[in-house]
């Protein structure tokens, strides 16, 4: 008989889409435990345990090392002045023209909201290359104080 174990759990089903997505495409079976439950009655998930990523017991090692693979790690910014790039068309890492621009709002746009009572936004600017997965900003005031 198939036994199957729960290899993770999420606070909610659409967390877990993307690594049961990448575990269907290697093949391995999956199951979502308690996804319709969570899906209709949101507020019961910490009190049911959340929902299950389930597989197969003989695929559980395989699943493991997948989703240990898939887990994101956070992405350090790197600070580039204006004078150490020509143009923001390239990665400075590869090199590459597949980048794009990413706009997010600061902290600095809770100090309006605090003071006038709504928000305007202050935002960072940094650039993503989608090859190398590698993420900069560019200074915009660069000054030598020793010239």
């Amino acid at each position: 008989m198939e036994q199957f174990v729960t290899i993770k759990t999420f606070t909610y089903p659409h967390e877990a889409y993307v690594i049961r997505g990448k575990l269907e495409s290697e093949g391995i079976r999956t199951f979502l435990k308690d996804e319709m439950t969570v899906q209709v009655y949101n507020f019961y998930s910490n009190a049911i345990g959340g929902v299950k990523l389930q597989v197969l017991e003989e695929d559980a090692e395989k699943a493991l090392n997948i989703v240990n693979s898939v887990e994101e790690v956070p992405r350090e910014v790197v600070v580039f002045s204006k004078k150490e790039l020509d143009g923001t068309d390239i990665c400075p890492f590869c090199h590459s023209e597949n980048i794009g621009h990413s706009k997010k709002p600061g902290w600095l746009t809770l100090i309006p909201y605090l003071i006038v009572g709504f928000i305007f936004p202050v935002y960072k600017n940094s650039y993503l290359c989608f090859d190398c997965e590698k993420q900069w900003k560019i200074k915009r005031s660069c000054q030598n104080k020793y010239s």
